[in-house]
């Protein structure tokens, strides 16, 4: 982690999410809904429903009287009252606390014994799992066995279909994301040099992410290759840069209040670029362009993801089988989910990340691997590219 606080979100902004989500969660007969994470690089629910995160493992249970917060802090006993705390125009909080991580089994039931003592206080008769994914199976098995009377329902596509679709409010936020994306890989042009490791660069990326704003950063996404006797060879992070060489750089940092974006090129050291390289660059990007053009709402992720694989393929380039797209909220990699089994339309104002990919064999992301990584808004008219860094292979010091 980067920083120690996140950028509170308006309370306006909060107010908007919760009462969406208590209006379809009265309409569908649901008394409460309860939300679980660990750490900030997937925060998921927690975070888009409280504006809440935190290292270790937190728990909660929101209802249209408020939401009980479960945290890893002092040792509270399970029967504690819960006090609410006026909480702007959103609803009013109350915290509760244990020193529990799930590493520690002895007390693995912490967290679900209080949480089983603020369902019977409050008579919840239908409760839902925000992120169900995301709860672990010792608090979903106690609080199955202790409320018999409670119906528990899986409310994770439900919310889903709200949380996906940005505001402006959340628009604006991700354009802030998206401009620190935009001047992190500018400042990689003066952080490349001969002599240096792309390790060393990984470092200068995250010192710089920091000081700019960023609170998360995914690491070691760089690959370094340089030609030795006629083939392109993976030099690893630890080797230094000499004339010649080529890097790809992805950075992929949380803004100030915790929503993820990402920016990827390709950068040579020294020399003018191969043609190889430049005809990878340019049939990579018009593989991203056509498949955000692709990207309309009411638009199926996996015939995307076919499309892009059909292009990679005319190419004569090995197909992707991960991932082509995905969306980016308050977790790294998040729905939509451009790849096999994504079933679901998509809708306008989803915020996306484009990333086909070169490969030098299928399934690896050794050297030499780049892609272009750029964000993208879906719109009526296909995605629109976010991103202002030129979208060129970069050459240094010529």
């Amino acid at each position: 982690m980067l920083r120690q606080q996140n950028e509170l979100t308006a309370a306006s902004e909060m107010k908007r999410r919760q009462d969406i989500v208590l209006k379809d969660m009265a309409q569908k007969g649901i008394d409460a809904i309860i939300a679980c994470n660990f750490g900030d690089m997937a925060a998921g629910p927690c975070k888009y429903l409280s504006d809440k995160i935190h290292a270790y493992t937190m728990a909660m249970i929101m209802s249209p009287d408020g939401i009980a917060q479960y945290m890893c802090r002092i040792e509270c006993p399970p029967d504690m009252e819960l006090i609410f705390e006026p909480n702007g125009e959103a609803l009013p909080v109350a915290v509760w606390t244990a020193p529990y991580i799930p590493g520690i089994t002895y007390n693995k039931n912490r967290f679900a014994e209080a949480m089983t003592h603020y369902i019977k206080l409050k008579g919840f008769k239908r409760i839902g799992w925000a992120g169900f994914s995301f709860v672990p199976a010792n608090i979903y098995k106690y609080l199955l066995e202790n409320n018999p009377n409670v119906e528990f329902v899986d409310y994770t596509e439900d919310l889903d279909e709200i949380r996906l679709v940005k505001s402006e409010y959340e628009i604006s936020q991700f354009m802030r994301v998206v401009d620190l994306h935009d001047k992190l890989a500018m400042a990689v042009n003066a952080m490349i040099r001969p002599y240096v490791t792309p390790h060393m660069i990984n470092l200068e990326v995250m010192d710089a992410a920091a000081k700019l704003g960023a609170i998360e950063f995914n690491t070691s996404l760089l690959r370094h290759w340089r030609n030795i006797d006629g083939k392109d060879t993976d030099l690893g992070q630890n080797s230094q840069l000499m004339i010649g060489d080529y890097l790809w750089v992805l950075i992929e940092v949380a803004g100030a209040a915790g929503e993820w974006g990402e920016v990827a090129r390709l950068y040579r050291l020294g020399q003018e670029a191969d043609q190889k390289y430049l005809d990878v660059c340019a049939n990579i990007l018009r593989i991203q362009h056509a498949v955000a053009k692709a990207c309309v709402p009411g638009a199926i992720p996996e015939e995307v993801f076919a499309l892009n694989n059909k292009l990679l393929a005319e190419c004569g380039y090995p197909i992707e089988e991960r991932l082509c797209i995905h969306g980016q909220t308050y977790d790294i990699v998040d729905l939509p989910l451009f790849t096999k089994g994504d079933v679901k339309p998509l809708k306008e104002n989803m915020f996306i990340t484009i990333h086909p990919g070169y490969q030098s064999a299928s399934g690896s992301f050794d050297a030499p691997y780049m892609n272009y990584t750029d964000n993208f808004l879906v719109k009526e008219g296909g995605a629109i590219l976010l991103n202002k860094t030129p979208q060129e292979l970069i050459i240094i010091g010529v």
